[in-house]
């Protein structure tokens, strides 16, 4: 349902606003005004779910101490890098999914007073839950609609804003973030027509474990403790509710010795 609204705006609004007509992504100035009120309006009702429990198998022996998600990239840990871009567009309410030594997060971080945000910690117990039943166990923190959900092992510049307003301009139930790569035989490729995911295929987008999902995703969620996010998502994909945010900037999925040495050349 849309509302037609008559606005005046001075001449020097007017020419900015029209910058952003592309006649693609932003069809008229209309299509620019409501980009530009969505970009602006959404993050600070946003709260960002962040799953940091996983155990860096691949990233031995660099997680024998610490978790994956606390590896250092330039005197940093690689989530500190996640949890300022996302403060920086003005999302301050952030739970973090820990789990085996998730207590070096908890230390580091605290209640987020030093950044200037709030921390919900959701812990996975005495069993590993994946993704999907990390996120599962967190809904009990989740009250924004959307959301943002973030894999804690990605380095990314990503535009929080941009993509937020995406999401509410678009509609689905999901945004799905792919990366344009080279080199995709590590990853699973995703297939797109026009914005909607469409598949998984020959191509040359990955899955860059970030999303935002409205809440309605938790009721594809299956009744087990234990499952992917990633299944669901097919399932979600299958249903055609899903659309894919296309991302060409720098990120890296530090899974790898390999990526992480390209993370720590890459940051600012």
């Amino acid at each position: 349902m849309r509302t037609r609204l008559t606005i005046t705006l001075k001449d020097s609004v007017v020419r900015r606003v029209d910058r952003y007509v592309d006649g693609s992504r932003i069809r008229n100035r209309s299509h620019a005004i409501e980009y530009l009120l969505n970009k602006s309006l959404y993050a600070s009702q946003t709260q960002a779910v962040i799953l940091a429990g996983g155990t860096g198998l691949g990233m031995r022996p660099y997680t024998y101490e610490l978790p994956k998600a606390m590896l250092p990239i330039k005197q940093k840990p690689l989530l500190e890098y996640q949890i300022t871009r996302l403060r920086d567009a003005g999302v301050h309410d952030i739970i973090l999914c820990i789990g085996e030594r998730g207590e070096e997060i908890e230390k580091y971080f605290g209640k987020g007073e030093r950044f200037n945000i709030t921390i919900t910690y959701c812990r996975d117990g005495e069993k590993r839950l994946g993704t999907g039943g990390a996120l599962q166990k967190a809904k009990k923190y989740i009250g924004s609609s959307p959301f943002l959900l973030l894999y804690g092992d990605v380095y990314t510049d990503i535009d929080i804003k941009d993509m937020l307003s995406f999401h509410v301009q678009h509609g689905e139930m999901v945004t799905m973030v792919l990366k344009s790569l080279r080199e995709v035989k590590q990853y699973g490729q995703i297939t797109m027509r026009g914005t909607k995911v469409t598949g998984f295929g020959r191509s040359n987008l990955v899955n860059a474990g970030i999303y935002v999902c409205n809440q309605e995703v938790f009721e594809y969620m299956p009744s087990q403790e234990v499952f992917q996010f990633e299944t669901v998502l097919e399932d979600l994909i299958r249903k055609q509710v899903v659309d894919g945010y296309v991302y060409d900037g720098v990120w890296f999925d530090v899974g790898t010795p390999e990526e992480y040495e390209l993370a720590i050349k890459a940051a600012t």
